[in-house]
């Protein structure tokens, strides 16, 4: 009787032991599906957007994706209908590389591809507004902009996220009218934050942004920033401005990270040497 009762201690043992096993690897995929605990909410909307600035600093990739809306008025011209008229760009932070394109078919049919790459800036415009680009050639190439591409400047503004706490909180501090922070709001499926900005004239006035020139006043300016509540890096961004002599404009800005981006500058036979200063 002792042999069998050995052998069933270990079986029982092997068994004990493969439910143990079996129950670590199921917390195991419960926790790395899960992730790192939620972050603690924040309640001061500019907290929020300051949180929201410095949280680019460990970002790779951005890409952004614009619409508008409004109409606009211009003097002499006519006006001009925002609404078909579409923005894209897409940063590498690491290589200082931008890209940007701009369709504009109400606006004088205006086209504008510009890629910053290797320390020169390459831009090709099309429609009548290019001839009003100093330098630019109209022939259908990219007009190459040595040297006035540095965005190292701009990617180290963002390298430091206590700095830039700093200066965010500081600079909100100084605004005539403090950020709002309104209900929460999914961003895709992600949960996201939102803040307003909202200022009046008087407000503006205040920042010496209200009055602008050709007689144009703006009368208000909304500022709506979504940041996701899981990084706190912006999701959207909305833009809504009213201008005396001008009009009422929008723009959406939905915003995306560490996306696969492959921005290089131009062919050379298809880059032409912009005009040396004289």
């Amino acid at each position: 009787m002792a042999p069998s009762a050995g052998i069933h201690t270990n079986r029982e043992n092997t068994l004990t032991r493969r439910v143990l096993a079996l129950l670590a690897a199921l917390a195991f995929f419960v926790v790395a599906c899960g992730g790192a605990p939620a972050a603690s909410p924040i309640s001061d909307p500019k907290e929020i957007l300051a949180q929201s600035t410095a949280a680019l600093a460990n970002t790779k990739t951005v890409t952004m994706n614009g619409s508008f809306g409004g109409t606009v008025q211009a003097q002499g011209v006519g006006a001009f209908d925002l609404s078909s008229i579409k923005l894209n760009m897409a940063l590498d932070i690491p290589n200082k590389k931008v890209h940007v394109t701009l369709d504009a078919p109400t606006l004088l049919g205006t086209n504008l591809d510009l890629i910053a790459a290797d320390n020169a800036a390459f831009v090709k415009m099309v429609g009548p507004l290019a001839a009003f680009v100093p330098g630019l050639d109209t022939s259908g190439k990219y007009t190459k902009f040595a040297g006035t591409a540095d965005t190292g400047s701009a990617v180290n503004d963002v390298s430091d996220p206590a700095k830039v706490l700093e200066q965010v909180r500081t600079g909100l501090a100084s605004l005539p009218k403090q950020p709002t922070k309104l209900a929460d709001e999914k961003c895709g499926d992600t949960d996201c934050y939102h803040v307003q900005l909202a200022m009046s004239a008087q407000d503006l006035a205040a920042l010496g942004a209200a009055a602008a020139s050709s007689g144009t006043q703006l009368n208000s300016l909304n500022v709506d920033l979504w940041t996701r509540k899981n990084d706190l890096r912006p999701a959207k961004l909305a833009i809504a401005a009213d201008a005396t002599g001008v009009g009422q404009v929008t723009a959406t800005f939905d915003l995306a990270y560490d996306q696969a981006v492959n921005i290089s500058a131009p062919p050379a036979d298809q880059t032409v040497e912009a005009p040396k200063p004289s």
